[in-house]
């Protein structure tokens, strides 16, 4: 199905282009968030009235990702978990586990959808994470696994 994309999205586009997707992709995502419209004239007409605004509002959004990728960058994010001898983890760190701590931390608008995860974490260690804060803004924050008997 070929649409045409109201936002910016990673690894399809950016505004106003159009580009062909499965089907189920375009019906279950794409058009039901509202991030894209079916390609056709009168869509496209509605596309030409409506692109000014949604290029001022995919700005809006850039520069508040822009803002928290700052602050997210300079933070160090610290969990403590139970860890065998080796230091293997009982169970990995999930990605929903890391959201919670971030919130605690005062950083509520992230999604696990956003959160990148380059290998899975089973290990105490260092790891880092990459949070898609935007379709052109990617921050990354460094997760510190320690074992509970070193916190105490």
């Amino acid at each position: 199905m070929e649409v045409i994309l109201l936002e910016n999205i990673k690894k399809l586009g950016k505004i106003g282009n159009k580009v062909k997707v499965a089907n189920g992709y375009a019906r279950n995502y794409l058009l039901k968030n509202n991030k894209a419209l079916v390609a056709s004239k009168e869509n496209i007409q509605i596309f030409e009235k409506k692109k000014e605004e949604l290029n001022k509002k995919n700005l809006e959004m850039k520069d508040a990702a822009t803002k928290i990728q700052k602050q997210i960058d300079k933070f160090e994010l610290k969990i403590s978990r139970n860890s065998m001898e080796g230091g293997a983890l009982y169970g990995s760190l999930t990605i929903k586990e890391i959201i919670q701590n971030l919130e605690t931390h005062n950083f509520k608008n992230i999604s696990p959808n956003m959160i990148e995860l380059k290998e899975q974490i089973k290990k105490i260690g260092d790891y880092n994470v990459i949070i898609n804060l935007h379709a052109e803004v990617q921050a990354s924050i460094k997760v510190k696994v320690v074992s509970i008997e070193k916190v105490i």
